[in-house]
């Protein structure tokens, strides 16, 4: 059980093309992160939360796309101890942050493949439609992107393995809401409202369109918020808070949340931002995922 296990995650790792994982000491290490979940008892969320950031900090150890890994690393090692991450600061943040980002979508996404997670449902909500759908993979996402980030390699490699993951993970079956105020979509290029538009009939049961009746969205607000349940039923979240490629701030807090939903940390930042949607006539995610509000 456990050899066949191990080559079904390796298979859907090696399948995910934004996340390059070939290294032999990457097979071992998963080799060791599998046994530690086939053994695991179900009613332990804190044992499967350290396996997932196991697979993330391999993600990012032996990935070609992430650049400042040392700095990856070092956020995600504090998820791993506090269950957030919350820094002040310019736009240079976008690196790592985006970047974590990404690779908790992608181990999120080959976990749903494996039938580990059975539920898994995320809001994306920012002032336009999220970057990463509204550029197609492998393509130049400079137009997309304020000039003060355009020339800089590492920001624009944020938006292009996005771009990647983030249909990887609508491809694996997970559910998605593209939430933004009124007025969001225009503000998009025409060619970017064509590929988000396509992106959208490609897959009509995964992604969701949802403008908000409203001509802003907090700027506190902004970010991403998923919620996703294992085979015990037991449920997780993880949330960023971090401005958009197209909006860059000199001075403004960036934050990641992860854990299960018994983290004090964890929930108080998933109804604070699910607490606002309620009260902007977004969806209403808790009680599609049965998150009962204390």
């Amino acid at each position: 059980m456990k050899t066949r296990s191990f080559t079904n995650w390796l298979a859907i790792i090696v399948s995910c093309s934004a996340i390059a994982i070939l290294c032999a000491s990457f097979i071992h290490h998963q080799a060791h992160s599998n046994a530690t979940y086939a053994s695991m008892p179900p009613s332990e969320p804190e044992a499967y939360v350290g396996l997932l950031l196991d697979r993330i900090e391999a993600c990012v150890e032996y990935s070609e796309h992430i650049h400042s890994k040392g700095d990856v690393l070092d956020l995600v090692s504090e998820l791993r101890t506090q269950n957030a991450y919350i820094e002040r600061g310019s736009d240079d943040f976008r690196i790592k942050f985006v970047s974590t980002q990404g690779t908790v979508e992608h181990v999120l996404a080959c976990a749903q493949a494996l039938g580990e997670i059975t539920e898994l449902v995320g809001v994306i909500h920012t002032p336009t439609p999220t970057t990463p759908l509204c550029t197609r993979p492998n393509e130049d996402p400079a137009g997309l992107l304020d000039p003060s980030i355009a020339h800089d390699l590492d920001k624009l490699l944020t938006v292009r393995s996005r771009a990647q993951i983030v249909r990887e993970y609508l491809h694996k079956g997970g559910k998605l809401y593209v939430v933004y105020p009124e007025g969001g979509f225009e503000r998009r290029s025409a060619e970017q409202q064509t590929i988000y538009t396509e992106e959208l009939a490609t897959f009509p049961d995964q992604l969701f369109d949802w403008v908000l009746p409203s001509d802003l969205l907090d700027p506190e607000m902004v970010g991403a918020t998923y919620l996703f349940r294992d085979r015990s039923e037991n449920l997780y979240a993880f949330s960023i808070k971090a401005k958009q490629a197209n909006d860059p701030h000199d001075d403004s807090e960036w934050g990641l949340w992860f854990g299960a939903v018994t983290s004090p940390v964890v929930i108080e930042r998933i109804h604070e931002v699910f607490d606002y949607l309620d009260s902007a006539e977004g969806p209403n995610v808790r009680e599609e995922m049965s998150l009962t509000r204390a």
